[in-house]
């Protein structure tokens, strides 16, 4: 079966990523490339950026064009698969396969916006949400059979790993990674009644905001390598998530454990289906300013079981969220669609 994919993070014809897990014999794979800059930080999609998925979708549902039926779309963003989903509904190509991998919304809108999206992602033939809460959010939101949303852990790898975590014990820190839906007010008023050190890394647009203690420095800016490097060098990773119903803070959590960094993160949508409290991970209530710095001050002064979770996180990474793992889902999906293979 023939597959186009679209991601904004693909720049070449090869995509690479799940699909170097996909046999090539039984599937033609080819990406459209993306021509601009994703802005991972950014808080929302501006006007500029949507023309740019606009442009990205045409190019690629123009190649769909001239192919046997046995032909899919395979989009890694959710407005891409908008985009597609959109195109394939005004031109009635109800035959033509769309899989939406990384659904990952956030916050479902309502309004104009609401009615757009439920016009459009009624044409996709998949979904795959990477939590499991999303499943019903989704399905409730635009109206659809939650048969047609698939959980799959996200999936990650690092670039780069020179060395194992490595906390530094001349001058012990914490690190907070990120700025989507964050909660950095509460992990500051934790932070503040303790003292320690902390290193916030996230956009400006959160920094401006926010009234911290001495203890407590910012950073934005920074490459995804320096990023890494922060995290292995720390005592502790800390991912405070805002809102609990809205998926945050996945990537996070798994490139800590990749890391082998011992970490706590607020108890959400976003991380119970990745973390084991106590395993490889520490859950905390949302907005429980008491609970956080508990859990802080508790695994700031364990050693052995900064050491327990590191070695879990790892174990854990490798076992589930790996490029590998996530690709038996994905061809599964694929085969499923190949009528080719369903004539045999």
């Amino acid at each position: 079966m023939k597959w186009i994919v679209l991601s904004p993070f693909i720049t070449s014809e090869d995509p690479k990523w799940l699909f170097d897990y996909i046999p090539r014999d039984k599937h033609s794979i080819k990406a459209v490339p993306a021509t601009y800059f994703h802005d991972r930080s950014r808080s929302h999609s501006t006007g500029s950026d949507w023309l740019d998925y606009f442009w990205h979708g045409i190019k690629g549902f123009f190649q769909t064009f001239g192919i046997s039926e046995n032909f899919g779309v395979i989009t890694a963003f959710p407005q891409l698969a908008l985009i597609i989903a959109l195109l394939k509904k005004l031109t009635g190509r109800k035959k033509l396969v769309l899989i939406a991998w990384m659904f990952n919304l956030g916050q479902p809108y309502e309004g104009l916006k609401g009615k757009i999206a439920r016009f459009c992602y009624s044409s996709v033939d998949v979904f795959i949400v990477h939590s499991k809460a999303e499943i019903e959010i989704y399905s409730k939101w635009l109206n659809l059979p939650a048969s047609k949303f698939i959980f799959v852990h996200l999936s990650a790898v690092l670039q780069h790993k020179d060395e194992p975590w490595q906390e530094n014990m001349v001058e012990p820190y914490i690190v907070a990674l990120g700025s989507a839906n964050r909660d950095y007010a509460t992990l500051i008023s934790a932070i503040t009644e303790l003292n320690y050190k902390t290193i916030i890394v996230a956009g400006k647009h959160l920094i401006e905001q926010l009234d911290t203690p001495g203890c407590v420095t910012f950073k934005s800016n920074l490459s995804i390598n320096e990023c890494h490097y922060l995290a292995s060098h720390a005592r502790i990773n800390i991912i405070p998530i805002l809102n609990i119903d809205s998926p945050s803070g996945q990537v996070t959590v798994i490139e800590s454990m990749m890391l082998g960094v011992p970490l706590i993160a607020t108890e959400c949508a976003g991380t119970t289906d990745y973390i084991e409290h106590g395993s490889d991970g520490l859950l905390v209530k949302p907005g429980d300013v008491e609970a956080m710095k508990n859990a802080i001050e508790q695994l700031w002064n364990d050693k052995e079981l900064r050491i327990k979770m590191s070695k879990n996180g790892e174990q854990s990474a490798q076992d589930k969220f790996t490029f590998e793992a996530a690709a038996k889902t994905l061809l599964v999906l694929m085969d499923s669609f190949d009528k080719t293979k369903s004539k045999h």
